[in-house]
């Protein structure tokens, strides 16, 4: 039983909020690999972010997609995320920022006919959510589910990382 109780209490701290460590300021960098769906493809990239307070977080990237079966492409993002502290090691953020995306088809030759290729531009909004796991002092893991919202060619893109602050 009173083993019980211990292991109770341990997976209670668990649950506990954060004390807000002061991040107002914070600067920090990190690596992440990504998977498109509508590209259908890993990348990867790197991400910087930039605690505007405590909570408010700015996080811009840039991810690619190497050819696939004759398409890549190169995103950059520039997100905000408001950070949820849901336990002294974990939080949950909402994601909200701007899209470019340059899409590219190479040329391909498919049986007797060249298909030539081409290159666009492209403009969106995502929406989606993260969640930060802290590692070790001044180490996180991250993982981000977004929706981008591109006029013709919405996807998803799942990331996951590892950031680091200076």
């Amino acid at each position: 039983m009173r083993r019980v109780f211990t292991l109770g209490f341990f997976f209670s701290l668990l649950l506990v909020p954060e004390a807000h460590a002061q991040f107002e300021g914070t600067v920090g960098a990190g690596i992440h690999a990504a998977f498109g769906g509508e590209v259908n493809s890993l990348g990867g990239g790197l991400h910087a972010h930039y605690y505007y307070t405590n909570n408010l977080r700015f996080s811009p990237s840039v991810t690619h997609f190497p050819e696939r079966k004759g398409d890549a492409m190169w995103i950059t993002d520039a997100d905000a995320h408001y950070i949820f502290p849901i336990s002294i090691a974990a939080s949950l953020y909402p994601v909200a920022g701007l899209h470019y995306s340059l899409w590219k088809r190479y040329d391909a030759k498919r049986g007797d006919t060249l298909v030539e290729g081409w290159r666009k531009h492209r403009l969106g909004i995502n929406l989606g959510v993260g969640l930060q796991h802290d590692i070790a002092y001044k180490v996180c893991a991250n993982f981000e589910l977004k929706y981008q919202i591109i006029p013709g060619h919405p996807q998803v893109i799942f990331t996951a990382g590892l950031g680091f602050w200076f």
